[in-house]
């Protein structure tokens, strides 16, 4: 919290009790403590806390402050039931190249559950039409989100939503077999910033030539992008992570193997090692945070053999592996009809695959890699009208799980 609203919570609290003191002998009790104050108001319901803005000036200022998000944030609380949001897009009105104007229709879906740690279904309690997009991310209560090559940043307890401006690169004039503009969101734990980093890249066919460019934009009053040097050439592959101050992501680079890019989000500076040797952006796996590291999930032979790879980063910067075979009677659980997709991970460490293909039922799986289990989950609630598009391959869908506290966190560009 910065001084100034400190000192101003203690004037009024002075200048109150000196007025009490020249009202004689009326007995007045004594005002709550600023401190026990914001130890009471930051257990309270996010929606009572946007409430409660209104009360006062102070309380605007107090409830707004990064101190107070901050803690409202990490402070200690019962479990709270997971929330998974999805973003739903139709991408067929735009190129995602192109800076337009005219968002294609897309809606993001808020479902919740009713079990805090075995949720067997999702139920959706919110729609937003008009909102969500390709490549979403989330982070410490925030969503990450593209819509026409700009990056959206939604908060979905303030309602809050800030675009960012596009990025200039000079890059996308050029001709090539594909183009890429990715978003990743980082958090700066030591000085306590956001971060969204842009990866530019222009490929040959099979990615055996690439240039990129890359960029980063403080989240603050007056941020703009900023170019950032890294002298090997790569394209991303997979969706990004943030763990501990370090955004991480897969990407390919001319090699017989994808890397490990990692970015320093306070240093601002670029890293990379090689991949484990299945990573390709050409094969099914997921990129996921593992008990609290980065990972390369292979279902490859999920269907077929019923096997799994578990590729660790561990400590020493070294890929560890972990070889596991799903228990007989639950195969049956897996659809050999369908192909599915890595979508993250759960608190507790649980994997999520889900359909490549949205259909009606919609189910998800969760695998324990500790347990060496297999279970099933609903999704309910989707959209009708979406269904409807299962034949149409301009529909892209995407969901995450904010296992954590939400955030009130003010945005502010």
């Amino acid at each position: 919290m910065s001084l100034a609203l400190i000192s101003s919570f203690q004037w009024k609290k002075k200048s109150s009790k000196a007025m009490r003191r020249r009202r004689g002998d009326d007995w007045f009790a004594s005002e709550i403590p600023l401190d026990l104050q914001i130890e009471i108001l930051i257990r309270l319901p996010a929606k009572s806390l946007m409430r409660f803005k209104c009360v006062s000036k102070l309380w605007f200022s107090l409830i707004r402050c990064r101190y107070f998000s901050n803690r409202y944030l990490t402070v200690a609380s019962p479990p709270r039931a997971p929330r998974l949001y999805m973003s739903l897009v139709d991408h067929i009105q735009c190129n995602s190249m192109e800076v337009c104007y005219n968002p294609r229709e897309s809606v993001l879906l808020s479902l919740s559950s009713s079990s805090s740690t075995d949720a067997k279904s999702f139920h959706q309690d919110l729609t937003m039409p008009g909102m969500g997009g390709r490549n979403m991310m989330i982070l410490r209560g925030l969503i990450l989100y593209i819509v026409c090559r700009k990056a959206c940043i939604y908060n979905p307890t303030t309602r809050q939503c800030v675009t960012l401006p596009a990025v200039q690169s000079n890059i996308f004039a050029q001709e090539d077999y594909h183009k890429s503009v990715l978003y990743f969101l980082g958090h700066d734990p030591v000085l306590d910033q956001y971060k969204v980093v842009c990866t530019v890249a222009v490929s040959s066919k099979r990615f055996k030539r690439i240039t990129s460019e890359h960029w980063v934009f403080v989240l603050e009053p007056g941020g703009s992008w900023k170019r950032i040097e890294f002298d090997l050439p790569h394209c991303p592959a997979r969706l990004g992570l943030c763990i501990n101050g370090v955004i991480y992501f897969l990407a390919s680079a001319c090699m017989s193997s994808d890397i490990l890019v990692s970015f320093d989000v306070m240093s601002e500076e670029f890293k990379w090692i090689q991949g484990p040797p299945v990573a390709s952006a050409f094969k099914p796996m997921g990129f996921i945070e593992y008990l609290g590291k980065p990972s390369v999930f292979d279902h490859s032979h999920l269907k077929r053999k019923g096997s799994v790879d578990l590729w660790v980063l561990e400590d020493a910067g070294k890929w560890s592996k972990k070889s596991l075979v799903l228990q007989p009677c639950q195969m049956h659980l897996v659809d050999k009809k369908l192909s599915f997709t890595v979508k993250g991970t759960t608190q507790n460490g649980e994997i999520i695959l889900a359909p490549v293909l949205l259909h009606s039922p919609y189910y998800v799986l969760y695998y324990d890699p500790k347990k060496n289990d297999l279970r099933k989950v609903r999704i309910r609630g989707i959209p009708k009208q979406w269904f409807g598009k299962l034949d149409d391959t301009n529909l892209l869908f995407y969901f995450d799980l904010m296992d954590e506290s939400e955030s009130i966190l003010h945005l502010e560009i």
